[in-house]
């Protein structure tokens, strides 16, 4: 599901989870996901913005289309059944079962995205990272500057980001929460970072 250059399958994909959006149980939505009734839709908030999924598809309560990788992971999260509570402690991508498939095209389209681009420019990280809902985050990760966000309400994320000098280039690590695989697969958690680096670097609206 990583950026091929070819957006229209993943369009195509999209409409094939649109068919099944259709017919889902919304109610286990709203009583296992964190989502909010909202009629015949449900609400659920995505890195600072609300976004509604229901019979007919994903969109954005402000009146935007999001990116289809926004709505191909909204529509799997409502979809893929999961249920539980965040697991309450962070683990890396790789660290999950099955995350060393991925792990390299995470590390270099997410990760070293994000310290490239904000080398130098830590306040404007901080800035950036404030508009999609980050908060400074004191869980003994270390870093430069580290910051939970809200991605999803079951499905949490952290960015620890250490900035660059004369000895070592800037590095960022995105964390999940442990309990992440219980409400996506792991392309899709991989894809969930693509988008926070997207969205923390103007890559995506």
């Amino acid at each position: 599901m990583f950026r091929t250059g070819q957006p229209v399958n993943y369009e195509e994909v999209y409409d094939g989870l649109k068919v099944r959006l259709a017919r889902a149980d919304y109610r286990h939505a709203m009583l296992h996901l964190g989502a909010q009734d909202a009629g015949e839709n449900v609400a659920v908030e995505f890195l600072n913005r609300t976004c509604l999924i229901g019979p007919d598809g994903v969109r954005a309560v402000d009146g935007g289309k999001p990116d289809f990788t926004v709505r191909i992971v909204l529509a799997y999260y409502i979809l893929h059944g999961g249920q539980g509570e965040p697991a309450g402690r962070w683990a890396a991508y790789r660290d999950f079962k099955d995350g060393a498939f991925f792990h390299g095209a995470f590390s270099g389209m997410v990760e070293n995205n994000i310290a490239e681009h904000f080398s130098g420019r830590m306040s404007e990280l901080e800035e950036a990272a404030a508009a999609l809902g980050g908060r400074p985050l004191e869980a003994g990760l270390g870093g430069d500057f580290c910051c939970r966000f809200p991605a999803l309400p079951r499905v949490p994320l952290a960015l620890v980001f250490y900035d660059g000098d004369e000895d070592f280039p800037a590095s960022a690590r995105i964390l999940f929460d442990a309990g992440a695989p219980q409400f996506l697969d792991m392309e899709c958690l991989a894809v969930l970072g693509l988008i926070l680096s997207d969205q923390l670097t103007g890559r995506q609206v």
